[in-house]
């Protein structure tokens, strides 16, 4: 049995309301299908909006005092950067060493820059580097101390490498005008730290 378009448009008069529920019942299904499917991309996205947006409020909360915070910064960088040495300068640098002997009152036996190393670190050339001395100096335990002192207090930023302490007894006419006093000498080795 063939179905004619006479018959489909007297199957339409006979139920018209059916017909149309169903019809409507179809175009629901459709939309709320494609409602949902939207319905999850959009809770994505928003989601993703809301990270941002916080992130957002974020940075403006905590950037309020940035020009402040920058110039404390820029201030302290400065301040710290005048404590530096530089490599080159090797006379204006052990000037500082010569400050701390004649303050002291030790006697300075050697004073030698060392060679920088030739191992260059991976990578990106770092900010700073260590300018290398060894310094020998002789006096009385309270000399020596103050020595270390001075330089544990100093201005510039060091790293100690290596150090070695040894006496030696005064015999004699030394002995009794420092009243038999030991004589100390010591050597470092250490790091001033610096710009390259």
């Amino acid at each position: 049995m063939a179905f004619t378009t006479q018959d489909f448009v007297r199957f339409l008069k006979k139920y018209p309301v059916a017909i149309g529920c169903g019809a409507l019942s179809v175009a629901l299904l459709a939309g709320s299908f494609i409602r949902n499917a939207r319905a999850v991309e959009l809770s994505a996205l928003l989601r993703e909006k809301e990270g941002e947006g916080q992130t957002i409020l974020s940075n403006i909360r905590n950037g309020t005092n940035l020009p402040e915070q920058f110039e404390t910064l820029s201030a302290a960088t400065k301040e710290l950067e005048s404590r530096l040495v530089r490599g080159p300068e090797r006379a204006r640098n052990q000037q500082y060493f010569y400050r701390i002997e004649s303050d002291t009152g030790v006697k300075e036996l050697s004073l030698q820059a060392n060679a920088p190393s030739r191992v260059q670190p991976r990578g990106p050339k770092p900010l700073y580097t260590g300018v290398s001395y060894t310094i020998a100096v002789q006096g009385d335990y309270h000399q020596i101390l103050n020595f270390v002192g001075r330089l544990e207090s100093g201005p510039l930023f060091y790293r100690l490498i290596s150090g070695s302490v040894s006496h030696q007894e005064l015999r004699g006419a030394a002995a009794k005008d420092l009243r038999g006093a030991a004589t100390i000498n010591l050597v470092l080795t250490l790091e001033l730290l610096g710009l390259p």
